[in-house]
């Protein structure tokens, strides 16, 4: 009998588990899928009962090394775990050396110990088994009290133990510092750290996701969590559910005065077309050529005016300020796509040209209009992005990075506009049929999906929303595996390449 999670410990590597608390078999079958080095049942605060857990170890074993969090340090427990088979145990809210003596004892059968023979699992091949079986169980206890820290050094040098095993928020709680972790509870586990390292042992902590597991990995921890059942299932349940149903509030379009920039085409006609659908009382039709506009304008007369504005002319921006000082909705639409990868040509023109119109002229626009907002009762802001602000496509390299940038400038504003009650909401479509995609083959939304999209989104209150299957679709891939969906799109480029 082995033990892969004692082999790597004791080659210096660094075991990467996942954490299984919700009692189901499937779900745990489903999170080793891409093999991984241990699977953590716990029994101490999660759903198992004796029949589920060992299903769920036979289910999971060939894919990860089975280790499970008893539901205390008894006899009982620390057997019942193991004797599901379990090849190691992680005992909580260990306080001394007596104690960590007890956990070895029943972890360990005679002469180390005191276990039990017995269970299914054990009993399918004693007579091999059995004589190999000390050798290959991984003890860890967890110190998670001011008590554990302060005789970590006690309990690391106890025989049979193999790790210490940090559980960061009762520890928090323990020493008053939750939910601040703070530097106090910081120190508490690199003492924890410590100690264990003087004793010749190992030292784990739980970690919430992978990100930290990979920055605790780097600072010597050595059993460490990447994703934990419940926190998979909850967290995006939530924001599934507060991205659909969107906020409470005044109606940001009936009876809005609104300027809409980049009308000459695509979106920012259908834009005010939706607009005026849903009840804005004036708009404002922003287009760099005055000419290109005057159909739309015929359309209602009465209710559009039109504006030049290009939004990177300082004083067009100046001029629809003193025209404009009703505006209660803002609609950034204007912007520009070269698509051109990073070095299909020489210099940085387009790209410059890109950040300028898609980034600083919003800026622009924002800054010039948010006294404004401010006057007329907070209003809103429209920024239209792209889901290209998310994830980079080489295949117009430039043009993302500006979309990058100014997805991050709508949050800052979100935030630094709140107080004056402006309601801000990017729109982030995947491609859209506009001059901007002409010779890009993928899939397209018409121009007056996007606008419907932006009166639902304002309806709503959403702070994005991400109109068409191209834009959801990828959303949901960057939420479950980023990378993969960064990898996906870096095969899009031309021919020609470096």
């Amino acid at each position: 009998m082995q033990n892969p999670v004692i082999e790597k410990l004791r080659t210096g590597g660094c075991v990467g588990a996942m954490w299984a608390t919700l009692g189901s078999p499937t779900v745990a079958e489903l999170m080793v899928q891409e093999g991984i080095d241990a699977l953590v049942f716990d029994m101490q605060h999660g759903l198992w009962t004796r029949p589920t857990l060992e299903a769920a170890i036979g289910m999971t074993r060939a894919k990860a090394t089975p280790l499970v969090r008893t539901q205390d340090d008894s006899f009982f427990a620390i057997g019942n775990a193991l004797d599901s088979g379990a090849l190691g145990i992680i005992v909580p809210m260990v306080e001394s050396a007596e104690q960590a003596k007890r956990v070895v004892a029943a972890a360990k059968y005679p002469p180390e110990g005191r276990r039990s023979s017995g269970g299914i699992r054990p009993a399918i091949d004693m007579k091999a088994d059995l004589p190999k079986t000390n050798a290959a169980i991984f003890v860890a206890v967890m110190i998670e009290t001011a008590a554990g820290v302060e005789n970590a050094a006690a309990i690391a040098a106890v025989p049979g133990i193999d790790m210490l095993f940090i559980g960061p928020f009762d520890l928090s709680v323990a020493t008053g510092t939750f939910p601040d972790l703070g530097p106090k509870h910081e120190a508490a586990m690199q003492s924890v750290l410590q100690a264990a390292r003087k004793a010749g042992k190992f030292c784990g902590l739980f970690t919430p996701g992978v990100t930290m597991a990979a920055d605790r990995r780097l600072q010597g921890f050595q059993l460490v969590i990447l994703a934990y059942d419940q926190d998979l299932v909850q967290t995006p349940s939530k924001a599934s559910i507060r991205r659909y149903n969107g906020a409470p509030g005044k109606d940001l379009i009936k009876d809005a005065v609104a300027l809409v920039t980049g009308c000459n085409r695509g979106i920012g006609p259908e834009t005010v077309r939706a607009l005026l659908k849903a009840g804005a009382r004036k708009i404002y039709v922003g287009a760099r050529k005055l000419d290109g506009i005057k159909s739309l304008l015929a359309e209602a007369p009465d209710r559009l005016q039109a504006m030049e504005i290009d939004v990177t002319n300082g004083a067009q921006i100046a001029a629809a300020v003193e025209t404009a000082r009703d505006v209660t909705l803002l609609v950034n639409n204007g912007g520009i796509n070269f698509n051109t990868p990073l070095f299909a040509i020489n210099g940085t023109d387009n790209a410059r040209r890109e950040m300028e119109v898609n980034y600083f002229g919003t800026l622009a626009m924002c800054r010039a209009f948010q006294p404004i907002l401010k006057a007329n009762g907070g209003g809103a802001i429209v920024n239209m992005l792209s889901i290209l602000s998310h994830v980079n496509l080489p295949l117009m390299g430039s043009l993302c990075a500006s979309k990058a940038a100014l997805y991050s400038l709508t949050q800052a504003l979100r935030a630094e506009l709140k107080a004056q009650d402006t309601h801000v909401m990017g729109v982030l479509p995947g491609a859209v049929e506009t001059d901007m995609t002409a010779g890009v083959n993928v899939p397209k939304i018409q121009p007056s999906y996007v606008a419907a999209a932006i009166v639902d989104g304002l309806h709503r209150r959403a702070e994005e929303i991400y109109p068409g299957d191209m834009a959801a679709g990828v959303f949901y891939g960057l939420s479950g595996d980023p990378k993969a969906v960064e990898h996906e799109f870096a095969n899009y480029l031309p021919e020609a390449r470096l």
